[in-house]
């Protein structure tokens, strides 16, 4: 699902087991990652236009503002080392500009040429440039820091509350139609509001292998953890690692920094104080950019699931089974300060009890925008998030929890077949580079031939968010 809705549906949970909840725990990061750069106008126009200002800087080789032009275009065209032969030949003509200082830098950092991109900064800073250089100059001295570095780690941490109308994830009616007639359900398994507390973060360590190519080894803990004040015995605490080497491919046609990085998965579940299920799995992940500005990732995930009775539900091993999951997920900008994001999964999972066997396709987007802080009183920019998604499905046999027959004298069950909407905005105001406090506010709507499975919920989140 498209991140920016972090919002976890509890009953995808108690049913299918951890698969779900792990991508509602990446979503817990309220922000999805894309690369907010201007689009790209048509390529063949930008060929055009490039060839035409070559032709322009033959002719008159001494103007600078035809060669930064140029150098411009081929940039956006990713071709680096026309730009930069460019930007060399303006410094033979003048050497005291530390604008185009800091875009050879820049350069020279897009190619990994880490110390030709330092000694570029370094002359840039030494002409004291006006702040708006300054500070794009520190900011990528900053990151030429920190790939110098053998291992590094960043991540997040983010807690608050949550409420929502529906909390236990029930049917609005307590009129089911049982196996044995017509039952009214009780209060406990009625729709109900309630408030929890939660906290989550995730922590990403990575070794770089000193190779040409930058690969890496990347080990994630990711945790979560929340109290309801009324439904105890859904309070959930999980824990997962992924683990796996990072390999970078610099010279892929067509794509830009393409990495594949296989890995394990291990984790552990907790639910209402009782353990849940244990899952152990392998993924197969594969990123890159197209047409420079398009960001795709396609990853493949089995999780092997073993679950455990506790008392108040002694039939939780039923649901042990595998997950396999694939997902494709694209982001592209839209002006410089905003992107759209799409996302389409299949999940496949076999369970013991075939009854909750299924496969759900899902199709999700998300368009994302930051600004400038309108009241002033911050100072620093909003980002705001809009997002929704449509899920169906498919259950592989009928569910004895309920007769469909329309005669309590005959008893006929039928497979279950849902289709979920989810659709809200996420607000975050910025408080320091570090630290946000994000507002997010959700609606699901899940239909179900079985009336049991069916439910809507509002929620609204408030919490601060801290990355490093």
């Amino acid at each position: 699902m498209i991140r920016g809705a972090p919002l976890i549906d509890f009953w995808w949970l108690r049913t299918i087991g951890f698969g779900a909840v792990a991508g509602a725990l990446v979503l817990m990061a309220v922000s999805f990652s894309v690369k907010a750069d201007t689009p790209l106008p048509d390529k063949t126009a930008l060929l055009a236009k490039q060839d035409a200002l070559f032709q322009q800087m033959l002719s008159n080789p001494a103007n600078l503002d035809v060669t930064f032009a140029y150098a411009d275009v081929s940039a956006e065209l990713g071709d680096n080392e026309a730009a930069v032969a460019a930007l060399e030949r303006m410094l033979l003509f003048n050497p005291n500009l530390p604008r185009v200082d800091l875009e050879l830098g820049v350069l020279y950092f897009r190619m990994g040429s880490f110390k030709a991109a330092q000694s570029y900064f370094d002359r840039a800073k030494s002409f004291n440039p006006p702040p708006e250089v300054m500070v794009r100059v520190d900011e990528y001295l900053g990151k030429i820091h920190s790939a110098d570095k053998t291992s590094q780690f960043s991540g997040y941490f983010f807690l608050g509350t949550q409420y929502q109308t529906d909390a236990n994830v029930a049917p609005g009616s307590p009129m089911i139609h049982s196996p044995i007639g017509d039952i009214l359900l009780s209060s406990q398994f009625v729709k109900h509001t309630d408030l929890d507390l939660f906290a989550t973060g995730s922590v990403t360590y990575s070794y770089d292998l000193g190779n040409q190519d930058g690969d890496t080894i990347e080990a994630t803990g990711t945790g979560f953890a929340n109290h309801y004040l009324q439904f105890k015995r859904l309070d959930i605490d999980l824990g997962e690692i992924t683990a796996g080497p990072r390999f970078r491919y610099p010279n892929v046609p067509l794509v830009d920094n393409a990495t594949l990085k296989p890995y394990v998965i291990v984790n552990e579940v907790g639910l209402g104080e009782n353990q849940y299920f244990w899952t152990d799995g392998v993924g197969l992940e594969a990123t890159g950019t197209f047409f420079s500005d398009v960001s795709a990732r396609i990853s493949w995930e089995f999780r092997d699931k073993h679950f455990t009775n506790a008392p108040d539900r002694p039939l939780s091993q039923g649901l042990s089974g595998h997950d396999n999951l694939l997902t494709v997920a694209l982001s592209k900008p839209v002006t410089a300060n905003s992107a759209l994001s799409f996302e389409f999964d299949y999940l496949n999972q076999a369970t013991r009890f075939t009854y909750y066997s299924n496969a759900t396709y899902s199709a999700a987007v998300g368009y994302r925008i930051r600004y400038d802080d309108p009241t002033g009183l911050i100072q620093r920019p909003w980002e705001t998030t809009l997002f929704g998604s449509r899920s169906w499905s498919i259950y592989q046999s009928p569910d004895p929890c309920c007769n469909t027959s329309g005669n309590p004298l005959i008893f006929s069950p039928s497979s279950r077949d849902d289709r979920h909407w989810r659709f809200g905005v996420t607000q975050t105001f910025q408080v320091t580079d570090k630290i946000g406090v994000v507002v997010q506010a959700q609606r699901d709507i899940v239909s179900s031939n079985l009336s049991i499975y069916a439910y809507t919920s509002n929620s609204v989140l408030l919490g601060p968010q801290i990355r490093f």
